[in-house]
């Protein structure tokens, strides 16, 4: 299923808000407090390639995404859009932010964190897009805050609002093709050089293929055996091509493996709530097998972690 809605008033009077709450855990990894008995809700949700995207307006209400939810989010950054109304919201390792229209927050959703909507009726827009989609663009956004919604900003989201509508008519294949114009749009708002250009030149058969299997890299990260042959094999290419996949962007299937690990133990070593974890265990559940990458961050993180 590419659309489905989720609506307080489809549901057993008696039982409407320990149902919507119930469904919200599950669906959408949060956990939602109304702040009255008379508590309405509509979200309309549609799964577009590897994006999701969703218009939700609701009532006065609470929502939280605790550490447990937040591991089952994945790897991707949320984007918040209010439409109308507002919300505050604050996340581990940011400071609360005040979100009104024309703005844009940007959600990494690994992380726990709490929003306030205090309105009558909030409607705002999301779009949830896998980290590795974008690529190097993902670092250059100052997530746990927000973005002006600029031109290019609108531009992308008035593309999503469109695919949105129309999602449940849309055949697989088109809505694929969608995620990547998506994709394309957010590079392009970001200022994302490299894929800009690449993009203004044209999407060709190596672009695609490489980004899909950087997204394929992404899924299997923390696996020791992810190496250049398993990838090839999987994607029905030569070891040499997918050297000369990477080496179009100046890099390596090695470096860039290496780089997306490195962040991610880098995401976990600046965690308050991993502090106890040694870096030992952080190198191993982030896929790397030798600890010499992890000397200098051994070394400022004292002997403690090294255990």
């Amino acid at each position: 299923m590419s659309h489905f809605v989720l609506r307080t008033e489809d549901m057993d009077a008696a039982r409407r808000v320990e149902e919507f709450e119930a469904a919200c855990t599950q669906i959408c990894h949060l956990q939602i407090t109304p702040a009255g008995e008379e508590y309405s809700s509509r979200t309309s949700i549609a799964l577009v390639g590897n994006a999701v995207l969703a218009d939700t307006t609701h009532s006065s209400c609470v929502t939280q995404r605790t550490a447990a939810l937040a591991t089952a989010t994945g790897d991707n950054i949320l984007l918040h859009v209010p439409l109308s109304g507002g919300f505050s919201i604050r996340q581990r390792g940011g400071g609360e932010q005040d979100c009104g229209p024309g703005s844009i927050y940007l959600d990494p959703t690994e992380q726990p964190g709490i929003a306030r909507f205090d309105g009558l009726h909030t409607n705002a827009f999301y779009l949830s897009l896998p980290r590795a989609a974008l690529g190097p663009a993902a670092d250059k956004l100052s997530l746990r805050s927000q973005i002006a919604l600029t031109p290019q900003w609108r531009l992308m989201l008035a593309y999503a609002q469109a695919v949105h509508k129309e999602a449940a008519l849309l055949p697989p294949a088109d809505l694929d093709l969608s995620a990547v114009h998506l994709q394309d749009l957010a590079l392009l708002a970001i200022g994302a050089d490299r894929d800009a250009e690449a993009i203004a030149r044209g999407r060709g058969a190596r672009v695609a293929r490489l980004r899909a299997i950087k997204a394929d890299i992404e899924r299997n990260l923390t696996d020791p055996g992810l190496s250049p042959r398993w990838i090839s094999m999987r994607h029905g290419i030569s070891p040499r091509y997918l050297r000369s996949l990477f080496s179009d962007e100046g890099t390596s299937f090695t470096d860039h493996v290496a780089l997306r690990r490195l962040m991610l133990a880098r995401r976990r070593l600046s965690d308050p709530a991993q502090s106890g974890v040694p870096v030992g265990r952080i190198a191993a559940e982030a896929g790397f097998g030798d600890l010499s990458w992890f000397c200098p961050a051994s070394a400022l993180m004292g002997p403690n972690r090294l255990n």
